[in-house]
């Protein structure tokens, strides 16, 4: 636009000057040269008239063009000034777009976009590589009982503290959700090194609103050229390695290796049986007896699912109920245990009406919107006495938040009971712990197994008895094998146990033999 407007005043300027300094006086010349009737003896005379009659066409034109001259200048200078903060403008658009497509809108990390950028820039530029995969544990539970806003909070935490634990040489990533990615191109040998330092940060709490949480994360590592020459391969190798890290507890990390692949592999099979388990009626429940500490009397039982598996024999919870976590299964897992073990007891109340159940309930199940719903067709349909039955959750269920709270309410209008299981382990606010309907208090097994080698922890377990007899709930201990266990958590004030003291898990038949219920006639 502004080169066309150059083009046209210079065209403009050139007739200017054909006309009023060539064309006009001219004419003007002849015309006063034929209207005087002008005849000088002296050419000189008549270069005169050329001269001033030249000089009064021309000396208007030229004061004309310099002022033009002077309002061009001025409006390309502020034309340029125009454009220069344009250009200006635009280039910050530009990096601010270029920001925002590459960096993660929650906590400012690059984001998977960069990720794949960096990667395959860096698996073109280097002969070694360390890639970590890193996720959180238990963020969905976090994030399902404290909110979705408390749940972005933890997630600025856990990226600001990433960046403090990683050194130079390293840079962290958000590859999406409570996934993060660490490339180091230190040695591959410090990459256990980066590990350590971020599974370390991970120690102290986070603070949200609050709340204190406890957290850790699981870490997969994978090495080019080992694993890969490419960045899909070593990001997913990575990957593969992290749920390894998360199947074995957590808060760890693992290397990636070949027998990952046969890890993979046995999961996936797992999954599969898991599957046709459910249809083919391999999972079977064991119960477990809780007694009254003071008397030895049978309080109830605790029912614990387990699978037969046709060709593995019998699969420990710990290897098949990560799996049923994962895949969704435990939603139909948790009602198929609930409802047979409803029966099972239920039939027993013809020898002792006063049994209790006490039935584990998963994070899953819990944030169904209509599990009190399925609790109460449950009853109604197998008969049992609600105020018998016990559904045990965990501290990370109870967190304030209107639908927990809906929940924890619905339930107890049944009137079942509801217990805190592992008790001592999670993040719960003793704050909270006084206004929702609890009933009993289990204290973990790790409390009862140091109590008598460590004095402190007897100490914590007093504390807990206390707190929960102030709060009116009952305590239950789990995992007393010991009789010295069992006198002193009696002499602390604690009401009920259960461990392998008084009786490891026993099928329903075994149980009906143990306790003298087998002569029982079933209720329909």
């Amino acid at each position: 636009m502004m080169e066309s407007y150059i083009h046209n005043y210079k065209r403009k300027r050139v007739w200017m000057l054909l006309v009023f300094i060539v064309f006009l006086p001219a004419v003007f010349e002849e015309i006063i040269s034929s209207f005087l009737d002008l005849d000088f003896q002296n050419d000189i005379w008549y270069e005169v008239i050329d001269t001033s009659i030249m000089l009064l066409f021309a000396t208007p034109i030229f004061i004309h063009m310099i002022r033009e001259n002077d309002r061009t200048a001025v409006h390309l200078q502020q034309q340029l000034q125009e454009k220069k903060k344009i250009q200006q403008k635009l280039t910050l658009s530009n990096i601010e777009l270029e920001y925002n497509a590459t960096h993660d809108f929650l906590t400012g990390l690059p984001n998977r976009y960069k990720l794949f950028q960096v990667l395959s820039r860096m698996v073109k530029e280097r002969h070694e590589l360390a890639v970590l995969f890193l996720d959180l544990d238990r963020f969905k539970t976090i994030n399902d009982s404290m909110g979705h806003l408390s749940g972005d909070q933890f997630i600025k935490l856990v990226s600001i503290r990433l960046k403090q634990a990683i050194p130079l040489g390293a840079q962290v990533f958000r590859h999406g959700g409570d996934e993060f990615v660490i490339l180091s191109e230190l040695p591959n040998c410090r990459s256990t090194e980066i590990a350590d330092a971020v599974c370390d940060a991970f120690q102290q709490p986070f603070s949200i609103n609050g709340t204190l949480l406890y957290s850790s994360v699981s870490i997969g590592i994978s090495h080019m050229p080992e694993h890969g020459t490419d960045e899909v391969t070593l990001l997913k190798n990575a990957d593969r390695a992290m749920y390894r890290a998360k199947d074995q507890g957590g808060g760890t990390f693992n290397i990636f290796s070949n027998g990952t692949d046969e890890y993979e592999k046995k999961q996936l099979m797992l999954e599969n049986d898991l599957r046709n388990a459910l249809e083919t009626e391999q999972l079977i429940v064991h119960y477990q007896p809780v007694v009254d500490l003071s008397t030895g009397r049978l309080k109830s039982f605790e029912a614990l699912v387990r699978w037969e598996h046709p060709e593995l024999g019998l699969v420990p919870p710990g290897e098949f109920i990560p799996v049923a976590e994962r895949s969704g299964l435990i939603n139909d897992i948790g009602t198929r245990v609930l409802e047979s073990s409803c029966r099972q007891v239920r039939r027993w109340h013809s020898a002792n009406e006063q049994i209790g159940l006490a039935v584990n309930v998963s994070i899953r199940q819990f944030r169904n919107p209509h599990f009190p719903n399925l609790v109460k067709d449950v009853l109604e349909i197998t008969q049992f006495p609600a105020h018998l039955l016990i559904l045990e959750i965990t501290e990370s269920m109870m967190q304030d938040d209107s639908e927990s709270v809906r929940i924890i309410e619905e339930i107890r209008t049944l009137g079942v009971k509801l217990a805190i299981d592992d008790f001592g382990t999670g993040y719960s606010s003793l704050s909270k712990l006084g206004f929702l309907p609890i009933d009993y208090l289990k204290i973990d097994r790790s409390f009862i197994t140091e109590m008598l080698i460590h004095a402190p922890i007897q100490s914590i377990i007093q504390t807990i008895i206390d707190m929960g007899r102030n709060l009116d709930m009952e305590l239950i201990a789990e995992g007393i094998e010991e009789e010295g266990q069992s006198l002193l958590l009696a002499e602390c004030g604690c009401q009920f146990g259960q461990g392998y003291l008084f009786s490891k898990p026993l099928s329903a038949e075994e149980i009906e033999m143990t306790y003298s219920l087998s002569t029982l006639v079933k209720v329909k």
